[in-house]
């Protein structure tokens, strides 16, 4: 019984592993901009490991240094496994921040006053690397 009960465990703990990996899907570009923090949902105070836990904040962009972007602001998804990515970087820190730009993305955050429940983003920008599970902006000043 007890063995049955180990086997069982770890293979939640390799199935949650696995889907807690980033979510995007098909290939991505990616564009780096700085720009001024304006709005952030609070983290939700919840662990990854079935789900893959984002924090979403709005941007005023100020400059792009790599890649494409049109226009005055920008929504980020930024994977947040390891706590509150906002901690250090209040609203109206300068930052600075590298995105996955993806056409498709299993994962949307919403929260009022940033992007509406009801909308479907075109496209997802999203911090950080691949493999990132905590991905911050990077404060500059």
């Amino acid at each position: 019984m007890s063995k049955r009960l180990i086997l069982c465990a770890i293979s939640t703990l390799v199935l949650s592993a696995d889907l807690a990996s980033p979510q995007g899907r098909g290939r991505f570009h990616l564009m780096t901009f700085e720009g001024t923090l304006l709005k952030y949902s609070p983290h939700p105070k919840i662990e990854c490991g079935i789900f893959f836990i984002h924090q979403v904040a709005k941007y005023r962009v100020e400059r792009v240094l790599s890649g494409k972007y049109v226009g005055d602001e920008i929504v980020v998804d930024h994977p947040a496994c390891g706590g509150n990515v906002f901690e250090k970087a209040p609203v109206g820190s300068r930052v600075r921040i590298t995105v996955r730009v993806w056409r498709e993305y299993l994962v949307t955050t919403n929260y009022p006053g940033i992007r509406d429940e009801t909308t479907t983003p075109k496209v997802w920008y999203v911090a950080g690397e691949p493999q990132c599970g905590f991905c911050p902006p990077t404060k500059i000043e």
